[in-house]
C-alpha cells in the first residue's frame, strides 16, 4: 500500500510534455487550469489561445486578426500583407467604398462604349423601339436574331453612345451602370472572402465555433491535437510548433491582391438585375419626351444626328489638322444652335462659343485645306462670330 502511494505521488511530480498533457486532458485526468502550452520560442499566445477542458479555443477581433495569427508570414505587421488583410476585412465587413473603385473608370467606360455594350437584350429591345422612331439610322445598330437583341460591334456601340450622350443621358446611364457594378460585388465579395477563409483549416482540425459568424472563435479538440503529433512530428515536439507547421503545409489558397477581388467575385446576374431596372427608368423618360412631341421638329432631329455623328455632347473632338479641339456642351432646341468649348492644342485657354453645327463641322473638317495664314484668319473669324 505504501509503495503504490509513493509511486502515484512521484508520477504526479513528473514534468509532462505537451503530448502527455493532451492525453491527460483528453481523459479528464488533469485540469485545464494546471496546463500551459508554449512554442519553442517561449510564446504562449495567451491573448488568442485559451486552454479549455475539451481543447484549444482561438478568439479573434475579426478577419485581419484571424489572418495575422494563422498566417503570420503572409500577413505580418507593417507589410504589404497587413495592408491587404486590412482591405479584406473592410470588404468583408461591408465598409469598402466600391463606388469610388468603379467611379474612377466610368468616364472611360462611357467613351469607349462599354456601358452601351453591357446592356442586356431586354434593355436593347426597348432602346431600339425608341431609336427606330427618333433616329432609325442609329436604331439599325441594334440587331435582333431569334428574339435576342444585340449590338453589332464597337462602331455601333460608339454611335449609340454618342447619340444617347447628345440627348443628355450620359450622367443618368453612368449612374445606372455604377449602381449595377457596385451591386455585382457588394454582396459577392464578402461571400467570396468567407468561402476562401472561414473553414480553410478544418483539414487540420481547426473548426469554426460559431454557426453564424466567421473569424471570431475557432476550436481544436484534443483528438485533433493528438493527430498533429502523428502527422507532423513526434511525442517530444511542442504542440504550438506543430500547429503552425501544419498550417504552413495545409495548402490554403490565399486571396488575390485586394484590388483584384472585384474580378474574382463579380456577379453578372446581380449587375444585370440592377442595370435593367435603372435603364428602364431612363428609357421611360425618353419615351415621355417622345410623347411630349419634342422630337417632332425635323430640324432638331437633324441637329441631334449631326452632333451625334461627330462625337456627341461632352466629348472633345480633334480637328482634322489637329490644331484645335472642340467640345459640344449643349444643344438649344429652340434656336437650333449649339454651345461649345474650343481650345488650340499647342497653347491658349478654353474659349466658349455658340454657333450652328454646320459651321463647327466645316471648321473641324475643312481647315486642312487652308495654309497657315488662311487657317489663322478663318479660325479667328469663326471665334469672333461665335464666341459668347
Amino acid at each position: 500500500m505504501f509503495k503504490k502511494r509513493f509511486l502515484y505521488e512521484q508520477e504526479e511530480d513528473v514534468e509532462l510534455n505537451d503530448f502527455q498533457k493532451i492525453l491527460a486532458l483528453n481523459k479528464k485526468r488533469i485540469s485545464r487550469f494546471d496546463v500551459e502550452f508554449y512554442n519553442s520560442k517561449g510564446e504562449d499566445f495567451s491573448d488568442t489561445i485559451e486552454v479549455t477542458q475539451d481543447g484549444l479555443m482561438f478568439t479573434f477581433d475579426g478577419l485581419k486578426d484571424f489572418l495575422q495569427f494563422f498566417f503570420p508570414n503572409e500577413y505580418e505587421e507593417n507589410s504589404d500583407g497587413e495592408y491587404d488583410a486590412i482591405n479584406y476585412e473592410t470588404m468583408y465587413d461591408g465598409r469598402w467604398d466600391w463606388y469610388n473603385d468603379f467611379y474612377d473608370r466610368t468616364q472611360d467606360d462611357w467613351s469607349e462604349g462599354y456601358m452601351v455594350g453591357s446592356m442586356t437584350s431586354v434593355s436593347l429591345q426597348k432602346l431600339k423601339e425608341i431609336l427606330n422612331y427618333v433616329a432609325p439610322q442609329i436604331g439599325k445598330h441594334i440587331e435582333e436574331k431569334g428574339g435576342v437583341y444585340s449590338i453589332s460591334g464597337g462602331e455601333s456601340e460608339t454611335a449609340i453612345t454618342d447619340f444617347l450622350g447628345t440627348l443628355g443621358f450620359e450622367d443618368e446611364i453612368t449612374d445606372a451602370y455604377l449602381d449595377a457594378q457596385v451591386a455585382a460585388v457588394s454582396d459577392s465579395a464578402p461571400e467570396y472572402i468567407q468561402k476562401e477563409y472561414c473553414n480553410c483549416l478544418t483539414d487540420i482540425g481547426i473548426e469554426n465555433y460559431s454557426s453564424r459568424h466567421c473569424f471570431w472563435k475557432y476550436e481544436m479538440d484534443w483528438g485533433s491535437a493528438i493527430l498533429l503529433f502523428a502527422r507532423f512530428g513526434t511525442e517530444n515536439d511542442k504542440l504550438l510548433d506543430l500547429l503552425f507547421e501544419a498550417i504552413k503545409t495545409s495548402g490554403v489558397k490565399h486571396l488575390p491582391e485586394y484590388y483584384e477581388i472585384q474580378h474574382y467575385c463579380y456577379d453578372g446576374d446581380a449587375f444585370n438585375r440592377v442595370y435593367v431596372r435603372e435603364l428602364d427608368k431612363i428609357f421611360d423618360k425618353l419615351e415621355d419626351r417622345l410623347e411630349s412631341g419634342e422630337f417632332q421638329n425635323e430640324d432638331y432631329i437633324e441637329l441631334i444626328n449631326k452632333v451625334s455623328n461627330i462625337g456627341g455632347v461632352g466629348s472633345w473632338i480633334i480637328s482634322k489638322n489637329k490644331k484645335f479641339r472642340i467640345k459640344i456642351d449643349n444643344i438649344d432646341a429652340e434656336t437650333l444652335k449649339v454651345e461649345f468649348s474650343i481650345i488650340q492644342n499647342r497653347a491658349g485657354s478654353i474659349k466658349k462659343g455658340r454657333s450652328t453645327i454646320d459651321d463647327i463641322i466645316n471648321l473641324l473638317n475643312n481647315e486642312s485645306l487652308f495654309g497657315p495664314e488662311e487657317f489663322r484668319e478663318h479660325y479667328l473669324k469663326f471665334l469672333q462670330k461665335s464666341i459668347l
